[in-house]
């Protein structure tokens, strides 16, 4: 059931932003348009409210515009993904003089991602004070503490982005209804410990997963959640115990077996030549279209974004031109390749689409991670199932048709790579709806967009979390158990409680949440993101470029100081 897609749509007027502040004069209470005071008056109308929230974080973080500055906050340019070009440096992330080496407190993608996760904020806030109106025809207290619980789960998600981020941020706890220029910062713990308030009352009244409709969150989201901020707190038995809450929780667990759509799936191979074989692999499985939700028997799957081709508002191409691009931005043009004789590459329908290769594989996902123990033909997150290394020639009338793509095989030799760099079959649709049909091959294919739901949390991440928990209050043993839980189902040898330490849990993370977790934030939050852009990333290492410590957090937006007149709102040290 994807209730969520269904609900109804509110835009609650005036959130016109100001610093951090919306403002929002009514005198009046309408009777013939919605409005904020006509619409909180019953659970429909907060429901509609909350799924405008969602709506906004998926739009926020995935696909606000046919660009892949969408999938900034999951790690591209950093030690995820290299960006496109005929060398390892390639073009720069947001299309500026390298994005880390002159990021600065004028940067649009800072003012931008203040700008949503504050939006985010503002429209818990209306919530959770309008919940109290006396006017509110609640049929009980439990029925409002479950909106207000979910609705402080999602301004917890917001803060602990801005303070992974950002470090000491201004703290708005109620609805902004006058223009407001005098916020000042508080200290990053005093914002996590309101994060851990939020999802502490969130956990005690949030819908558990079998009743919650798809694309919300459930109770488990929030305890997820609350690991990562006690992690941030120093408070590590409960992020243990927060870990665990979703870890023993009999509605959950880790996919070890073929399930669900495509299990008899048959592919005749990247070359596209000989029979049909059997095709795929438990965690291909994860990603195929009608898998990725616990409604469909998926367990591990705690809190999804949804997406639907055939709903309008679910991502399809009649809105925004279906701009969840994963494939057309994660995965290398191998297809418009061109050979030494001039001759184009053709376009192929099955498990490869139409990317325009924005980005491909780092040295880093792409071959470093996968030679870990040994384990590169073991590990099935390495598998030809799910990540896709030769590249073939397609086209019928060429010379090396049905022959692996060589660099001597290309007109430009020097772009070999940005054609034939590793691609992450997860980002890919396995069956295209067959939207667009390409000029030259007659195929069909969806220009690059992808329609299955997309993960926000997944439960190996929740063991992960443990993992560095454990870790960090000096239990390797323990982190070490909960790495190989994550590693058994993959098929990769076990770690040594030796082997434990942050890098590790980084490598696992890369190796099982590539395009799903917010490495951006993850890095963050640990104070690496300087360090492995250091070590991992192509442009740094190829140009020796040296970032400088203080990066490891961002700038507060130049524009939000310069508005905020009534108070002074102090820049992060390195971007005076």
């Amino acid at each position: 059931m994807r209730t969520i897609k269904y609900l109804l749509i509110i835009t609650l007027i005036s959130f016109l932003t100001v610093s951090c502040v919306v403002d929002t004069d009514l005198q009046e209470v309408p009777k013939d348009f919605q409005s904020p005071e006509n619409s909180f008056v019953n659970k429909a109308g907060f429901e509609s409210a909350l799924a405008d929230i969602y709506r906004t974080v998926r739009t926020d973080m995935y696909m606000p515009s046919d660009n892949v500055n969408n999938f900034s906050m999951l790690g591209i340019d950093i030690d995820f993904t290299a960006m496109r070009g005929d060398d390892i440096s390639g073009v720069p992330q947001y299309n500026e003089m390298w994005f880390w080496n002159t990021f600065n407190k004028d940067n649009s993608f800072v003012g931008n991602w203040w700008q949503r996760y504050y939006n985010w904020i503002f429209k818990a806030n209306v919530i959770i004070d309008r919940a109290e109106d006396e006017n509110v025809n609640w049929t009980s207290e439990e029925e409002k503490n479950q909106i207000v619980g979910e609705a402080k789960f999602l301004r917890a998600f917001a803060y602990h982005f801005l303070a992974n981020c950002w470090g000491d941020v201004p703290l708005v706890l109620n609805e902004t209804n006058a223009p407001k220029f005098d916020y000042t910062r508080v200290p990053v713990q005093e914002v996590y410990q309101q994060c851990k308030a939020d999802l502490t009352d969130a956990v005690k009244w949030m819908i558990t997963v079998d009743k919650q409709p798809g694309g919300r969150a459930p109770r488990a989201a929030a305890y997820h959640l609350l690991s990562e901020v006690n992690i941030c707190l120093g408070d590590y038995q409960g992020a243990i115990d927060a870990a665990s809450a979703v870890i023993n929780d009999p509605n959950f667990s880790l996919m070890t077996e073929r399930f669900g759509v495509r299990t008899d799936f048959t592919f005749n191979g990247y070359d596209y030549q000989g029979p049909q074989e059997p095709w795929g692999d438990v965690y291909w499985d994860l990603y195929q279209e009608g898998n990725m939700n616990w409604s469909e028997g998926n367990r591990e799957a705690i809190w999804n974004i949804e997406m639907d081709v055939k709903i309008l508002g679910g991502g399809n191409v009649t809105e925004w031109g279906g701009n969840f691009g994963l494939e057309r931005h994660w995965c290398p043009n191998w297809w418009s390749a061109a050979d030494k004789n001039g001759l184009s590459n053709w376009l192929k329908d099955t498990l490869c689409g139409r990317p325009v290769g924005s980005t491909y594989a780092s040295d880093y996902t792409g071959e470093l991670i996968w030679q870990y123990k040994g384990d590169w033909d073991r590990d099935i997150r390495n598998s030809q199932y799910n990540i896709q290394r030769e590249m073939y020639w397609t086209n019928p009338n060429g010379e090396f048709y049905g022959q692996r793509m060589l660099p001597e095989h290309l007109g430009v030799p020097a772009s070999y790579r940005k054609y034939t760099a590793p691609s992450f079959k997860k980002a890919t649709t396995t069956v295209h709806y067959g939207l667009y049909q390409d000029a030259a091959s007659g195929q069909n294919q969806d220009q690059g967009r992808v329609f299955k739901d997309w993960y926000i949390m997944r439960m190996p991440e929740t063991y992960l979390l443990r993992a560095e928990a454990y870790l960090r209050s000096g239990n390797q043993q323990k982190a070490a158990d909960d790495i190989n839980v994550v590693r058994s189902r993959a098929h990769a040898t076990p770690v040594n409680s030796s082997d434990v330490d942050i890098d590790l849990i980084l490598d696992e993370r890369a190796r099982e949440l590539y395009i799903e977790e917010f490495r951006t934030s993850t890095l963050m939050r640990m104070e690496k993101l300087v360090e492995y852009l250091m070590k991992y990333n192509g442009a740094v290492k190829q140009n020796g470029y040296q970032i400088p410590a203080y990066k490891n957090k961002f700038p507060i937006p130049q524009s939000e100081i310069e508005a905020n007149k009534g108070a002074v709102l102090v820049q992060n040290p390195g971007y005076e």
